[in-house]
C-alpha cells in the first residue's frame, strides 16, 4: 500500500506483523533491544536471538556461540556490547566474538530474568537466586542473607540517583543505595518496572499496575479495571506516553490522563505481550507469543495515486511495480527502510518510470525524491 507523508500528517494507526515467515527465529519473543544503530533485537524463547536491521534478519543460537536458546533480557552497554541473559546464563557479544557467564564463573544462577548497568559499568543480573553484579573482573551476590526481600528476582531497574531496584516474585521490592535497604510489600509478584526521570516507579505486577511516587502507591488496575491484571512490560515513547504490555489484553496507552487499548481487533499480532520497546522514529514494537508487532502511528491512506508537484506516484496499492512520472530530467531518488536505512536508489528520466520493489519485503518504506527545489517522500506498506 502506498502512502504519502506530506509534513502534516493525519493521525491513524497502522500495525505491521512479523513472524518467522519474514526471518524471525521464534514466535514467542521475550525481549526486545533497539541499539544505538537502530539495529532491533528480539529475544526469542527456544529460536534464540534474532538481529533485524530494517532489510535483513540474521539468527544467532548456540551453535553461534550463545550460551542458551532461551533469551528473557537483552541489554547494550555504552561501547555496543550485547548482555544476553537466558535460561542458561549470560552471553557478552560484541558482534563478532561470544563469552559466556555461569554459575560456573560467580553467576548466582544461570535464569537470568533482567539486566542493567550502572552509573560506573557494573552489570547486575536479576536471577532465581539472588542478585549478581559484574564488574568486568570479579562477581558479589546479593541474597536474602544482605536483605533482599526475596531470592527470585523478576524485574531491576536503576534510577537517576544509581539506586537499584529489585523486584521479586512473592516477597516486594528491595531498594539499595550501596549501602542501604528499603523493602516495599506494596506490589509483590512483579514482572517489570519502569523508572521516570522524575522518580515515578511504575510497576507491572501479576495483580495489577502500579505507581509509586516516593511517597504513595496508586494502583490503576483498580482505578480503571479494564486493565487486566498481568502487566508483563512498559515503555515510554518522546511524546511522554507509557505503554503497558498486558498478559491477555493486548497494550494501553496512557497519555497522564487516559487510557486507550490496542488488541487483535486493531491489527495486533496477539493479545499476549512480553516485551515493547520504541524505536528513534517513535514506533512502537511489541513482542508477543506469537511473533512482532509494530505500531507506525501517524498516517492513513491516500488516494488511488498522488501528485508530488514535479513527479507523481503510482499505483495505490503497489505490489512490485511502482511507477514515477517525472516532468524534470536526471532526478535522484533513494528508498529508506523503517529504521532509516537505505535500500534502494537511482535515477529518475523525465516521463514515466518503473521500479522494480519485488525484491523488498513487506513493510513500511520512505521514498525520497530530490531536484534542487523539491522533496517528497512516500511511504509504502504491505
Amino acid at each position: 500500500m502506498l502512502l504519502i507523508f506530506t509534513g502534516k500528517p493525519i493521525k491513524s494507526q497502522s500495525w505491521l506483523n512479523y513472524n518467522v515467515s519474514h526471518g524471525l527465529a521464534n514466535n514467542y519473543v521475550q525481549a526486545i533491544l533497539i541499539d544505538k544503530n537502530g539495529t532491533i533485537w528480539f529475544g526469542t524463547y527456544g529460536g534464540g536471538l534474532t538481529k533485524y536491521d530494517g532489510v535483513n534478519w540474521i539468527t544467532y543460537t548456540v551453535n553461534d556461540g550463545l550460551v542458551c536458546d532461551y533469551v528473557r533480557s537483552i541489554k547494550a552497554d555504552t561501547i555496543g556490547n550485547l548482555w544476553i541473559g537466558t535460561d542458561g546464563g549470560i552471553s557478552k557479544f560484541d558482534g563478532t566474538n561470544w563469552l559466556n557467564f555461569t554459575t560456573f564463573d560467580g553467576l548466582s544462577n544461570n535464569l537470568v530474568y533482567a539486566i542493567e548497568i550502572d552509573k560506573e559499568g557494573n552489570k547486575w543480573f536479576a536471577t532465581n537466586k539472588g542478585v549478581s553484579m559484574f564488574n568486568d573482573a570479579s562477581w558479589k551476590i546479593y541474597t536474602t542473607d544482605n536483605r533482599l526481600v526475596n531470592n527470585i528476582v523478576t524485574a531491576l531497574e536503576i534510577d537517576a540517583l544509581n539506586n537499584k531496584w529489585f523486584c521479586t516474585w512473592g516477597g516486594g521490592i528491595s531498594k539499595f543505595d550501596g549501602n542501604h535497604w528499603v523493602s516495599y510489600n506494596q506490589a509483590n509478584y512483579v514482572n517489570t518496572i519502569k523508572v521516570e526521570t522524575n522518580g515515578d516507579i511504575w510497576v507491572g505486577t501479576a495483580t495489577g499496575l502500579k505507581k509509586f511516587d516516593g511517597n504513595c502507591w496508586t494502583n490503576y488496575s483498580v482505578i480503571n479495571d479494564s486493565i487486566p491484571n498481568g502487566v508483563y512490560a512498559i515503555a515510554k515513547d518522546f511524546s511522554g506516553n507509557k505503554w503497558f504490555g498486558t498478559i491477555a489484553g493486548g497494550v494501553y496507552k496512557f497519555n497522564g490522563q487516559t487510557f486507550e487499548n490496542y488488541d487483535m481487533n486493531d491489527g495486533l499480532i496477539s493479545n499476549f505481550i512480553n516485551a515493547v520497546a520504541i524505536d528513534k522514529d517513535g514506533n512502537l514494537w511489541v513482542g508477543t507469543d506469537s511473533g512482532v508487532s509494530c505500531f507506525s502511528h501517524g498516517f492513513v491512506n491516500l488516494p488511488e495515486s498522488v501528485s508530488l508537484d514535479r513527479f507523481s506516484v503510482f499505483p495505490n496499492p503497489v505490489k512490485n511495480i511502482l511507477s514515477v512520472k517525472s516532468i524534470v530530467q536526471d532526478t535522484e531518488y533513494e528508498i529508506f527502510n523503517q529504521l532509516g536505512v537505505s535500500v534502494f536508489s537511482g535515477n529518475l528520466i523525465q516521463g514515466e518510470n518503473k521500479i522494480n520493489l519485488e525484491n523488498l519485503i513487506p513493510g513500511v518504506y520512505i521514498l525520497q525524491i530530490t531536484d534542487n527545489k523539491i522533496k517528497g517522500r512516500l511511504l509504502i506498506k504491505e
